[in-house]
């Protein structure tokens, strides 16, 4: 079997099994075209655009063909696609900054939008621009919009993030497809490791702390502070002089890893 979807829903969970009470392992949005390799009922067995396989329920995605066009990404955090022009008509879809739409024309500030499933509406979002020369200052200025958000196992969007998926959201936004899970961003062939003493801003620092594996990562911010999620995206500094100091975390870095290659 070799199929394609599209999924029609602003997140959609991915899960380690067919059922809704299985683990969610890892996130799929709007926009996003996926593989299919099974079926089994109303459940589809996916691979995404970075490898990752679950499955889906069908209920989150179309097998029409995907729509032509100008494809945008949106960064707003949060928005949606409304009936007419207006923010008082009906919702058609909620949009999470990451979605991908087919844009058909512009029109007072208003974008008129092609969704997966053939609906045609109306948003007012923003849509993502080049990140321009200076990639690093990018990256951060995008991680800090997520301040607050909470943490979510398997989240990769402003509804929830687990602290893998916030860094890869956040590199793809700036034309970066980077791995899902923690250990697989650690062995990136692209990165090069570095020491603590060399760390620029946008550079990834990542932690074992368990007793097997790293099992954790964080954005440099520039002296000694980072940004990552744990509980919520917060800010926190790996120097002991600094208030926001995070000691476990200083105490088990695993590697600290230069994205300078992508720059």
């Amino acid at each position: 079997m070799s199929s394609n979807c599209s999924v029609v829903v602003s997140v959609a969970n991915v899960y380690i099994e067919n059922s809704y009470r299985s683990e969610t392992v890892t996130q799929a949005l709007l926009g996003e075209q996926l593989k299919i390799i099974d079926k089994d009922e109303s459940w589809l067995k996916v691979s995404q655009w970075d490898g990752y396989k679950g499955w889906i329920n069908s209920s989150a995605v179309t097998e029409k063909q995907a729509p032509e066009g100008e494809s945008c990404f949106v960064a707003d955090l949060l928005n949606g696609v409304h009936a007419e022009r207006n923010n008082s008509s009906p919702i058609l879809r909620d949009l999470v900054f990451g979605n991908e739409l087919v844009v058909l024309g512009q029109e007072n500030g208003w974008s008129r939008v092609l969704l997966p499933d053939g609906a045609k509406g109306w948003t007012d979002t923003s849509w993502q621009s080049e990140p321009g020369d200076d990639l690093r200052s990018h990256i951060v200025k995008t991680a800090g919009r997520f301040l607050g958000i909470q943490y979510l196992w398997g989240g990769k969007s402003p509804k929830g993030f687990d602290c893998s998926g916030f860094v890869q959201t956040v590199l793809r936004s700036v034309g970066i497809n980077f791995p899902r899970d923690t250990y697989q961003q650690e062995q990136e062939e692209t990165l090069e490791e570095i020491s603590l003493q060399e760390l620029e801003k946008g550079d990834l620092i990542f932690f074992q702390t368990g007793e097997y594996k790293t099992d954790h990562v964080a954005i440099a911010l520039g002296e000694m502070e980072i940004i990552h999620s744990s509980g919520f995206v917060k800010i926190e500094s790996l120097d002991e002089k600094n208030e926001n100091y995070n000691h476990h975390l200083s105490e088990h870095i695993s590697t600290v890893k230069s994205i300078q290659n992508y720059c």
